[in-house]
């Protein structure tokens, strides 16, 4: 469990900067008079831990009056499972509003064993309160009431009535939120209860309004029946009225037809007469226009083949042009190469190059004859430079006149030297002519290369004019085969002149020949138009009969009786139906009042049903509420004797059962409950009870530190000793905090606080 080993405070109640370091074994107190801001440091602690204020205190209650603007913070170190982490929470002031409010800010590190360790990014005071739950199973409320023991919470434990010691015993186990929903539950199920009585609705009621309904229902019955009778006699009234109209609308549909056939006969004569004008214009038209020669679609036929020759033959004059132009161009370029290749021409060009060829062998040879003349020099003068004696380099004979023979090989050195520069010079001279008789060679092998292909590409372009010549006569006989009486020399103009004049000349012919066409189409449509108003007016010649008067009244007379026979029927239907129709909605809202006494009675019966699972519910909570609750006194009691057995001996077991009253036993079997024992034994076996609780909260894990506000401040001296005693030999590590010296004998160390003042509030006095 948690551990705490550093609490630091800034600007919190009457703390302006201070931090205690506590050891993670061992009692530590904080000693100081009362009002010194010891038990600031344990708030402190459960702020940064879990953001919660003792005491039912805001937040901004936490900072210290008159450290406005400054930092209000709660910073703890503490282990958890052998790792050491720190959490830091404070509240900062921002303007808001035009006034001042507080805003919580929080950190938190995941030290290393031997060092700070990583700050954690984005930690918000939620999310603090989060990391300590996730890492420690416990809300702030359950580790208070775990490890947190109160002023005079061990004289309650010891001394209290047994309401008293429950009451505290569910506060710390928890168990106390769920006394309170058994309570909720047994009150809601009486108020459900009371409310299902206090409902309307009852049996008596929807039988009384069942029978009213079917009374009316059997009423409505009977004038339905009544209505059917009489609307059957009304629907026979009306096939009456129909059949009257039909008589009449056929008497007066035989009197439009009569009247419609003798103004369709007369105007089936003045069709017949139109049709037969119109016949003999479209004659008379056609007469003038003249016998055609050839139908429309084969002078179609013969003016698309005269334009398409017409059209071909240009193609072919501006071909013969192109073709022509092309070739002269080309044959250009024919004289040009050729003028190239004669200008480059040189019979002697072959042995010029050969002569060039021997001549830079003929000068490399001698440069390397002259420098194997030069390296031979070198060595020899060198070697009579550096001899000891003078002896010739090549006889190695003694010599009389060795600087004379210096003098010698150093002129015979120097124009082995000059020769070398004049053959590497006529040698690149040589090669520079070689080199230059080659390039020229090359330059006329491709000339003559070109110059052929120039030639080969003119024969081309002189057999594409031929080819354009043939194309252009067969275009000219296909355009004079189409000119009647054409003669004379057939000029590539005078061709195409006359196939212009041949295009108009059929052109017009195709407009003449398509007239007639359309008005012997024209007439043919007429003509048929006269047989068919003909046919129609031979049709018409058979009449219908007239229709007189007297049948017309007669049947006008028949009908209006059919008709005030059928408005009789028609009200003494609606009669019937207004009797039924009021029967009917008699019935509807009888109907409504017997759903609604049903919808009462199941309404009253739910909530009797929701009252009784509401008190099932509320026994079944309670129970396990019993079940749970001795589930924890067999718990805490068996762990209260543990921590009872390891701190004392005069007792042996410690008790609490549903009863809550706390008992001991002795060695010898004797039962005592506590609040009959001794100061010192009493304050044991209360501090027995309290961590016992601890255990029961923890679920038997690790015990934390035991953090203790003034719990002897309540006892004699004795009883004081006797507790902090008992706490010491329990050998848990606790933070106490106390202003008795009694807690200066026990603990392992002791933190002294001072009364504080205005300017520098509490601080902490250095140890004497």
């Amino acid at each position: 469990m948690i551990t705490p080993i550093r609490i630091r405070v800034r600007n919190i109640r009457s703390v302006r900067d201070s931090e205690i370091t506590i050891p993670d074994t061992g009692i530590t107190a904080l000693h100081g008079p009362v009002g010194s801001g010891k038990s600031t440091f344990l708030s402190a602690m459960v702020w940064a831990l879990y953001g919660e204020v003792p005491g039912g205190l805001k937040q901004a209650d936490m900072r210290r009056s008159g450290a406005d603007g400054e930092p209000c913070e709660a910073e703890v170190d503490f282990i958890f499972n052998g790792q050491l982490y720190t959490a830091l929470r404070g509240l900062r002031q921002r303007k808001f509003r035009g006034g001042v409010r507080e805003e919580a800010y929080a950190r938190w590190w995941t030290n290393g064993a031997t060092g700070p360790g990583r700050d954690e990014p984005q930690i918000s005071p939620t999310k603090l309160t989060m990391k300590i739950y996730e890492l420690t199973g416990l809300t702030g409320r359950a580790y208070c009431g775990a490890f947190f023991i109160a002023q005079g919470e061990l004289t309650g434990l010891a001394e209290g009535t047994p309401a008293q010691v429950q009451q505290l015993f569910e506060e710390q186990t928890g168990l106390g939120e769920l006394t309170k929903k058994v309570d909720e539950k047994n009150a809601e199920a009486r108020r459900a209860e009371e409310l299902a009585a206090a409902m309307p609705g009852s049996r008596e009621e929807t039988e009384d309004a069942r029978r009213a309904l079917d009374e009316a229902q059997q009423q409505a019955a009977e004038g339905h029946e009544a209505h059917e009778q009489l609307a059957e006699a009304a629907r026979q009234a009306a096939d009456r009225v129909r059949s009257a109209e039909e008589q009449a609308e056929d008497v007066q549909r035989r009197h439009r037809l009569a009247e419609q056939e003798r103004i369709t006969r007369a105007r089936a004569d003045e069709r017949v007469h139109q049709c037969q004008q119109r016949v003999t214009s479209l004659t008379e038209e056609l007469h003038q226009a003249g016998p055609a020669t050839l139908t429309p679609e084969a002078l179609t036929r013969q003016l698309d083949a005269l334009r398409d020759a017409v059209r071909s033959t240009a193609r072919a004059v501006e071909q013969i042009d192109d073709a022509e132009k092309h070739a002269a161009a080309i044959d250009g370029r024919v004289r040009q190469t050729q003028a190239e290749v004669d200008r480059l021409a040189d019979t002697e060009l072959d042995r010029r190059i050969e002569s060039a060829k021997q001549q830079h062998t003929e000068h490399e040879q001698r440069r390397g004859a002259l420098q194997g003349e030069y390296t031979r020099l070198s060595r020899a003068l060198q070697a009579l430079t550096t001899a000891e004696s003078a002896c010739c380099p090549t006889c190695v004979q003694p010599l009389r006149d060795v600087r004379a023979l210096v003098a010698e090989l150093r002129r015979q050195w120097e124009r082995c030297i000059r020769d070398g520069k004049n053959a590497k010079a006529k040698a690149e001279a040589a090669a520079q002519l070689h080199d230059a008789l080659l390039s020229r060679r090359q330059e006329i092998t491709q000339l003559s290369t070109r110059l052929d292909a120039v030639r080969a590409e003119a024969a081309g372009a002189r057999r594409h004019v031929e080819t354009a010549r043939r194309a252009a006569a067969d275009a000219v006989s296909a355009v004079v085969a189409h000119i009647p009486g054409f003669d004379g020399p057939a000029s590539h103009e005078r061709v195409l002149q006359g196939g212009q004049a041949a295009i108009e000349r059929l052109s017009a012919e195709l407009v003449q020949a398509r007239h007639a066409h359309g008005l012997r189409s024209q007439l043919a449509n007429a003509e048929s138009a006269l047989e068919a108003a003909r046919a129609d007016m031979a049709s018409l010649e058979a009449a219908h009969p007239d229709v007189t008067a007297d049948e017309l009244a007669e049947a006008a007379g028949a009908l209006i009786a059919a008709r005030a026979e059928h408005s009789q029927a028609a009200a003494e239907t609606s009669e019937a139906n207004t009797r039924f129709l009021v029967a009917a909605e008699r019935a509807t809202v009888l109907a409504k009042a017997h759903e609604a006494a049903e919808s009462r009675m199941r309404a009253k019966a739910d909530k009797l049903h929701t009252a009784h699972i509401l008190h099932e519910a509320a026994a079944v909570l309670a129970q396990f509420r019993r079940d749970l609750l001795a589930e924890y006194t067999a718990a805490v009691s068996q762990a209260a004797t543990d921590v009872l057995t390891q701190i004392t001996d005069r007792h042996v077991r410690f008790e609490i059962d549903d009863a809550f009253v706390p008992r001991v036993y002795t060695a010898e079997g004797t039962v005592r409950p506590t609040r009959v024992l001794s100061g010192g034994e009493k304050a044991t076996a209360a501090l027995a009870f309290r961590l016992g609780i601890t255990e029961q909260i923890t679920g038997g894990n690790a015990i934390g530190m035991i953090i203790a506000d003034e719990i002897t401040a309540a006892h004699d001296a004795d009883t004081r000793r006797a507790v902090l005693t008992c706490l010491s030999e329990l050998g848990w590590p606790a933070l106490v905090v106390s202003h008795g010296e009694e807690i200066t004998e026990v603990a392992q160390q002791v933190i002294s606080l001072s009364q504080p003042d205005e300017i520098t509030g509490t601080t902490i006095v250095p140890a004497a």
